[in-house]
């Protein structure tokens, strides 16, 4: 599964996280490099001692949060794994 960074802080009010990174950029700038779609899932983490939990990727192209077609991912709460131990 595909580990990628994401800041928490930032959210809409569905819970769909869009600061999403991997290797150091934007996951939506190499998304169709790695055959990313709708309903994948991905491992997202904050900080590498903290905790990760699975999320869905999702092409959000409804919510007026955003101008346009934004990659979003949907953490599954129950799948949190704390890291911190």
């Amino acid at each position: 599964m595909l580990r990628v960074y994401c800041d928490f802080n930032d959210r809409t009010d569905n819970d769909l996280h869009w600061l999403l990174f991997y290797n150091g950029g934007a996951l939506a700038d190499v998304a169709s490099i790695l055959g990313l779609r709708e309903g994948d899932r991905v491992l997202l983490y904050q900080d590498a001692d903290d905790f990760e939990v699975e999320a869905s990727l999702h092409f959000d192209r409804s919510s007026s949060f955003f101008s346009g077609t934004k990659l979003c991912a949907l953490p599954d709460w129950t799948t949190l794994r704390d890291q911190s131990s």
